[in-house]
């Protein structure tokens, strides 16, 4: 069966990036890519139109308004299964995930349902990594270790692939940058093969801030912490109910 792929890449104010993120991409891959512009109040609009103008193989919705990075996600997975596509793989316009993985991506796809990158599995790979983002990411995933049995060691990375049927099946809502467990909990939920596969940890912007008043890390980790709970206890509320059922 022929495997129609695209790349969806959520862009808010990435004026700096856009260009050579680009062609960054072009380089690994030729298939079409969907940009969903978040509502950006930079140039991005304006560059992403020259963009797809020019490149028949790049779409863009935008937003009116900011909606929150995983808003961005749901549409361009929306997207993805309206015009159906089979393979999905995400990646963030900031130079942070490096497009010569696409590739290797594109291929794991072919025995799993859902790849994940990982910036935890190299070694060395932590050292450029900021530290309050290593404490959260190391915490979150010893949470998650325990709380499903199951091991990811980077869950924030948005550096991942899906086949479609997994993103059709997905109960994702969260608009901000929650979703990244939402996926993990769908994982878990679906029961879908995935894996992990190293990649290199990248930051261009040492100072580049987390939006939705998350930038403080203790409101950063209380706010995953209450996504964890809130995921769990619909694990349990689900259970509750088969078990009620069962006993009738």
């Amino acid at each position: 069966m022929l495997r129609k792929i695209v790349v969806i890449s959520p862009v808010y104010n990435e004026e700096k990036y856009l260009l050579e993120y680009y062609k960054a991409i072009r380089k690994n891959y030729l298939g079409p890519i969907l940009f969903v512009d978040d509502g950006s109040t930079d140039f991005s609009s304006k560059i992403l139109k020259e963009i797809c103008n020019l490149d028949t193989d790049c779409d863009c919705i935008r937003h009116p308004s900011r909606k929150g990075y995983g808003a961005a996600l749901i549409t361009g997975f929306n997207y993805s299964l309206k015009d159906k596509f089979n393979i999905v793989v995400t990646v963030d316009v900031d130079l942070q995930h490096d497009p010569k993985y696409l590739p290797v991506f594109i291929d794991k796809l072919n025995e799993y349902d859902v790849v994940l990158g990982s910036r935890y599995l190299q070694i060395g790979s932590c050292l450029n990594i900021p530290k309050d983002r290593l404490i959260i990411n190391r915490y979150i995933s010893r949470v998650l270790e325990i709380k499903l049995n199951k091991k990811f060691s980077d869950p924030f990375c948005g550096f991942r692939g899906y086949k479609t049927n997994f993103l059709k099946n997905a109960n994702l809502k969260e608009n901000s940058y929650g979703i990244a467990l939402e996926i993990l909990f769908e994982i878990v939920r679906q029961k879908v093969n995935y894996v992990e596969i190293p990649i290199e940890a990248i930051y261009h912007d040492m100072n580049r801030k987390f939006l939705d008043g998350l930038d403080n890390p203790r409101n950063r980790l209380l706010y995953y912490l209450n996504i964890i709970q809130r995921k769990l206890e619909e694990i349990y509320e689900k259970q509750n109910n088969d078990n009620k059922s069962t006993s009738r």
